[in-house]
């Protein structure tokens, strides 16, 4: 008697983007086969991500900050443990369950990624990538340039974008929002604290006050973290984590943003002008800078400093709005339609290998 097929899906956290992107492809999966019963497991703010959207998931109790340490592969062998071998298992960047599903469960996982050691300094340590079934890159493979100690069938599929739902009016409109009216939206995602986030954010915000002239608005998608003159407290409105951000997006004339961070990737693919920002202060693998020099040069997002004066800030946001934007189609670009499809495949490989075993 044949079964349901049975799919674990693993969701960093680190910020919101690994979260964002599952979620969509998750959500295409049971689109597209409903049958599917899939099983998530979540840490960090990827856990905080998917509950604010209503997905359930087995939150796995690892911080943001220690998700790659040997306590954190602990606890996701000590989870995965609880289960019975699942169908598929697909990892995103839960690179501690890849040697398990060799190990315990005698079958190779899925690896979702951006990142491999060696762009973090460390080469000697890409070996354990090869524990994967395949790697799906969720990125632009010009910014992977390589070599890579991996020996592992890499997909460059690009970042998983999607089509805003609401358009311009709309959304203008649910925020009350004049289309005389300047709008500008600041979005850090979920590790705020970060000190390039915490730079990016209070820069924006200063530069708001000083330079923007009042009755036009800049919408926080995060709590308050400074005081503001109460003769502009209309002008700075504090929206918080939200499940809504396309509507903020929607309505932007301009979006400021970490630019490491994927959701820039969203905004260019949506045509929303976008002033992507960077601090010396925190180091990414190399990979993210090279995205970042990329998008940039090619006109895709204006690049600035988060060290800069206020005066300079402002005139990098009039430059990245006026200079508007639109997804350059010799970068890879996909979604989580197109993912859901591959990944059900192999499902169905699986499964359809283990069926004379079964017998």
């Amino acid at each position: 008697m044949s079964t349901a097929p049975r799919v674990l899906f693993l969701a960093r956290g680190h910020g919101f983007g690994h979260a964002a992107r599952d979620l969509r492809i998750i959500r295409a999966m049971r689109a597209q086969r409903p049958e599917v019963a899939i099983t998530v497991m979540a840490s960090g703010s990827a856990a905080v991500y998917l509950d604010l959207y209503g997905e359930t998931c087995i939150d796995m109790g690892i911080g943001d900050h220690e998700d790659m340490t040997p306590a954190a592969g602990a606890r996701v062998w000590e989870l995965m443990g609880e289960h019975d071998p699942f169908d598929l298992v697909i990892a995103d960047e839960v690179v501690w369950s890849l040697v398990f599903c060799v190990k315990k469960w005698r079958r190779r996982a899925i690896l979702l990624t951006d990142w491999f050691y060696s762009e973090l300094g460390a080469p000697e340590s890409d070996p354990i990538l090869d524990q994967a079934g395949e790697i799906l890159l969720l990125d632009f493979a010009v910014a992977h340039p390589g070599p890579f100690g991996v020996t592992r069938p890499i997909q460059a599929f690009g970042p998983v974008v999607e089509d805003f739902r609401i358009g311009r009016a709309a959304a203008r409109a649910a925020l009350g929002a004049a289309e005389s009216e300047t709008v500008v939206v600041l979005t850090i995602g979920g590790m705020t604290r970060m000190v390039d986030n915490a730079a990016i954010a209070e820069l924006t915000v200063r530069t708001w006050l000083e330079h923007s002239p009042p009755g036009n608005r800049l919408f926080v998608l995060t709590e308050p973290f400074c005081a503001v003159p109460a003769a502009r407290a209309a002008d700075v409105v504090w929206a918080g984590f939200t499940a809504e951000p396309e509507k903020y997006y929607a309505a932007a004339d301009l979006v400021v943003t970490n630019a490491n961070g994927t959701v820039t990737c969203d905004l260019v693919w949506n045509r929303i002008p976008v002033l992507a920002m960077t601090h010396p202060a925190v180091s990414y693998p190399d990979s993210f800078g090279l995205r970042v020099k990329a998008m940039s040069e090619a006109g895709m997002t204006v690049h600035g400093e988060a060290t800069v004066s206020t005066a300079e800030q402002w005139r990098l946001m009039d430059q990245a709005r006026r200079g508007g934007c639109r997804p350059d189609p010799a970068f890879e670009w996909t979604t989580g339609e197109q993912v859901a499809r591959h990944l059900l495949a192999r499902l169905d490989y699986m499964t359809a290998k283990a069926e004379p075993a079964a017998r």
